[in-house]
């Protein structure tokens, strides 16, 4: 023999002494003479057996051959059957090379003629042929059908303008015994070979595609490879075959330090190769940067933390320990090296290498770590690979993982040349330690931060099982696709990450925030709204930071998308809203009304212009609803409160917006003199008690003389305040880039959308003294003026008295509430169990009470154009209505339910809205221990209203008028 193979400590090897006899004292004379090595190589490894029993002639000759000349045939034989013509042929080719690589890798490895170093190197090159010889015969066949402008005889996988390029372990020439080979394509869309250019995608991918399947289809001798596309630029949404300009462009603006790291070890296995070197070289400023900005140090540390190796190791193990993955294994080896190459190597063009032993090399050689570090490390790195080559080598498995028996360990033990499963243990155990003990030095300023407990690891395509346990462990019923989810983030598929400086801050951010997620009750749910949340978040940067740095801020967030999602849409148009949540001052802000006055007149003030002031209007208007929705969804200011504040801003905008407005008309129209101005609102503007989506209810009233403006484009004076009317409407709800301010309701003007837009006091007092419907009289009863000038205000007050108190036939009076209740049940049905405005029993019933009670007993109320609840509560001090107390806190119950409904919900009437989690906070906030508890009391109370309606028309048909 030209080469000696070691023995295997002996065991009995029934199995491997079976196939002997199967084979023939003649055929199996070769393979006794080393009995000590394949028997208990073969014994322990049934795929080996049977690549044997298949291929007993060809190892017989390459034994007597040497592995390197039988290798060098192999690979002779791989690029002969690319030059065939017959599919089915190339493929069985490919994967008979690949069995007897398999074979012979395994047995002079473990029989010490081959390095674990070079075996992998003899995998890797096999590879490389078996792809180069696959795209060979596919590009004669494209010259065939007319694809391609070149000859068939030049159509060769070395002109195809298609590069394949292999990263990981297979870039290194280091690829496993069992691997899958991960490789992208790019071609250069330039380069004159393809008949049709504008099809090159196409073309391509197909012909990716098909070369996939070379290599993975499953026949007679096994396979070739598994073969992964999935470290292509964002494979979710990319074909397989990529144009070089395409990848450039997205590594420029999308890619992440992860995929600079797999870049490291990148290579042109296949194909074109001047395409691929040119690649190369044009990505080198991407992968090796010069200048190294803090926030990708900050990424490299936290990809670090995300593995979250403990600085104790006395969790490593050795059964069921993942030899690649697990604490001190071969990961951390590959890490330590590769993030300090990407930190020099812009700068040191000598640690631009790729196998990882060359790496720990050529650091040390830069003194980045000692040489006693480098040997260890690359001793123990191939120790290591020799234990992960030996578990698949049994069975061609793609695992990593230790055996969880003894007898197991102890096979492996045996095929690592350990007669004792307790040296094989001890041996392994120190190489973990080693290993931990150097990764755990690594970046060791960066700790500060913290994580959660357990492995955090989203890169490259596979799932790493400790993370899949973390989230597990942290809530995640659906692991894998919380990795997968994240994993789209990392890939800048969304507009919030497709910075480098946005994912900086979602790495750093992402330990806290699943810890977030997870803590909100449900962790996939959580999870699928913030990648919701995310994919419509146009920039990402802003909110990253402010979550990474407030705990509060996090919560909240994961909160608003559970239980209140118009808040989360608020977040998602502008994200800069969330600033005010940290100020200090946040409490005082919105539950104070000169200090919201304040900020809206001090944010107005800067308007330049009335377009201008018309956008900084809606800017200001919806920032400030939104921090009064959170201060009542986060329980800082009650729905009272809530109410008030949104009351306050709505009325510091309509006045001001009201007087920019009148002096932009006058610049064309003039001004009519002694003429004064009222606006008078209605609903709940007029009761202070807004909502976050309430309409502005209000009508314009004049006093004036019937004259002309004294403008450059005079007009009557009806004429000239309906047009003032119109403009002030469209101040106010006229969408703009900054979006609608409030929605205009002019309904309750004298004769309704059929009257003037604007009336005049004369006309107002006469309508409502001789035409007015006794639903507007009802309307009016706590109508208020919100703006005005002149004397005008003080006269629409001494109006409103006027009709309030006018004597009326009570009886006929309370018959045209009872009808026109019955009317609005008819017409106006309730759309949801919790419409309360609408249902039977609900808020309308209670303000038709309130208000009927103003137009029939003010004198005994005594509570001019109060709002509903203190009407109600005065109608029991006053012994009207033995029920008012109760009815007053069934009011405030209402208002409270429906104030969260507005500020939490987009459609708060579609029951596939309530969540789980807006029933618990609609319970939390009304002060209920839950929702059924809720839901029972709100029906109980619609029944009480209602029966008290009853109850008071009534009694009130049979009032006489005081």
């Amino acid at each position: 023999m030209s080469m000696i193979l070691h023995p295997l400590p002996p065991v009995s090897t029934p199995a491997f002494d079976a196939l002997l006899r199967e084979l023939g004292e003649e055929k199996s004379a070769s393979l006794a003479a080393t009995s000590g090595l394949l028997g208990p190589l073969l014994e322990a490894a049934p795929y080996l057996l049977e690549l044997t029993r298949i291929h007993s002639d060809w190892l017989a000759d390459a034994l007597t051959q040497g592995a390197d000349a039988a290798f060098s045939d192999l690979i002779g034989s791989v690029r002969v059957a690319g030059l065939g013509d017959d599919e089915a042929t190339l493929g069985q080719a490919l994967r008979i090379a690949k069995g007897r690589t398999a074979l012979l890798a395994a047995v002079v490895e473990t029989g010490g003629a081959w390095t674990t170093a070079r075996a992998t190197e003899a995998l890797s090159d096999l590879a490389d042929a078996a792809l180069e010889a696959a795209l060979d015969f596919l590009m004669r066949q494209a010259a065939a059908k007319g694809q391609l402008t070149i000859p068939v005889d030049e159509a060769r996988a070395a002109n195809s303008g298609l590069a394949l390029f292999a990263l990981g372990k297979h870039g290194g020439r280091e690829l496993n015994y069992s691997s899958d080979i991960d490789i992208v394509a790019f071609f250069d869309p330039q380069k004159p070979v393809l008949a049709d250019p504008s099809e090159a995608t196409k073309v391509y991918s197909r012909m990716v595609q098909r070369l996939v399947g070379l290599m993975e289809d499953h026949q007679a001798n096994g396979y070739v490879f598994r073969t992964d596309l999935r470290l292509r630029p964002d494979p979710g949404s990319t074909p397989v075959a990529l144009s070089v300009d395409a990848a450039i462009a997205y590594y420029e603006v999308r890619g992440q330090n992860w995929e600079r790291a797999a870049w490291i070890k990148a290579r042109p296995c296949a194909g074109d190769k001047a395409v691929g070197e040119a690649f190369i070289k044009e990505l080198a400023p991407y992968v090796w940067r010069k200048h190294l900005d803090f926030a990708t140090i900050a990424d490299i540390q936290a990809m670090k933390r995300q593995i979250n190796v403990s600085k104790k190791v006395g969790d490593i193990r050795v059964e069921g320990h993942n030899v690649k993955l697990g604490r001190g294994g071969i990961r951390e080896i590959e890490f330590f090296a590769q993030t300090q190459q990407l930190i020099a190597g812009g700068r040191d063009k000598t640690l631009r290498v790729r196998p990882t032993s060359a790496a720990l090399a050529a650091l040390a050689a830069a003194n980045w770590i000692s040489d006693t570090t480098a040997a260890e490390l690359t001793e123990t790195y191939w120790f290591l690979r020799a234990v992960e080559n030996r578990l698949q080598m049994l069975r061609d498995e793609q695992t990593h993982t230790m055996p969880d028996t003894a007898d197991a360990i102890a096979v492996i033990g045996r095929l690592m040349g350990e007669s004792e499963r307790a040296a094989f243990e001890t041996r392994y155990r120190s190489a973990l330690e080693l290993v931990a003990k150097y990764y755990a030095e690594l970046f060791t300023e960066g700790e500060t931060l913290g994580t959660v407990d357990g492995n955090l690891v989203f890169t490259g395509s596979d799932d790493d099982p400790d993370t899949l346990e973390t989230l597990t462990g942290m809530g995640f019923a659906d692991a894998h696709k919380a990795i997968e989810t994240v994993r789209k983030w990392h890939y800048g598929s969304y507009a919030a990450t497709r910075t480098s400086a946005a994912r900086a801050h979602l790495t750093e951010l992402l330990p806290a925030l699943l810890a977030t997620l997870a803590g909100s009750g449900n962790a996939d749910l959580a999870l699928a709204r913030m990648d919701d949340f995310l994919s419509r978040l146009p920039a990402g940067v802003q909110l990253f930071a402010l979550l990474r740095n407030h705990a509060q801020l996090r919560t909240l967030v994961v909160q608003f998308m559970a239980s209140a999602p118009r808040m989360a849409e608020a977040v998602i148009h502008r994200a800069h809203v969330m600033d005010a949540l940290i100020d200090p001052a946040f409490a005082n802000d919105v539950t104070h009304k000169d200090v919201l006055v304040a900020k809206v007149d001090a944010f107005l003030a800067e308007g330049r212009t009335y377009e201008e002031l018309i956008d900084r209007a809606r800017i200001i208007g919806q920032e400030q609803k939104f921090l009064v929705a959170a201060g009542l969804l986060s329980g800082t200011v009650s729905a009272s409160v809530a109410g008030e504040q949104f009351t306050a801003l709505a009325e510091t905008l309509l006045n001001r917006l009201f007087a920019s407005a009148q002096t932009e008309f006058a610049r064309r129209h003039g001004n009519i003199e002694g003429a004064s101005t009222a606006l008078l609102a209605f609903g709940k503007m007029a009761s202070r008690e807004m909502t976050y989506t309430s309409d502005l209810d209000f009508i314009l009233l004049y006093d004036a003389p019937n004259t002309e403006s004294d403008g450059e484009r005079p007009l009557a004076t009806s004429h000239y305040f309906a047009r003032l009317t119109q403009r002030l409407v469209a101040a106010i709800s006229a969408p703009t880039a900054e979006g609608v301010l409030y929605e205009a309701d002019m309904r309750l003007r004298p004769s309704g959308n059929a009257g003037p837009l604007a009336t005049s006091l004369s006309g107002f007092k006469a309508y409502h003294r001789d035409n007015a419907w006794t639903w507007e009289h009802l309307a009016l009863s706590r109508a208020r003026v919100v703006a005005g000038s002149g004397s005008l205000p003080a006269a629409v007050d001494e109006a409103l008295s006027e009709v309030m108190q006018r004597p009326r036939d009570i009886a006929k009076t309370i018959e045209d509430v009872v009808s026109m209740r019955a009317l609005m049940a008819r017409e106006r049905k309730p759309r949801h169990s919790f419409d309360l405005k609408l249902a039977d029993g609900g808020l309308v019933d209670l303000e038709f009470i309130a208000q009927s009670a103003q137009l029939v007993a003010a004198d005994t109320i005594s509570l001019p154009q109060a709002p509903t609840g203190l009407v109600l509560h005065r109608l029991g001090e006053v012994g009207l209505m033995p029920q008012g107390r109760r009815l007053a806190k069934i009011h405030t119950l209402y208002s409270t339910v429906l104030q969260v409904m507005s500020s939490a919900l987009v459609d708060p009437l579609k029951n596939e809205n309530w969540s789980s989690a807006f029933k618990d906070l609609l319970a939390q906030l009304a002060n209920y221990p839950d929702f059924e508890r809720l839901s029972l009391d709100i029906e109980q109370m619609r029944a009480e209203v209602s029966e008290a309606a009853a109850l008071w028309y009534a009694k009130a048909a049979q009032m006489r008028q005081g």
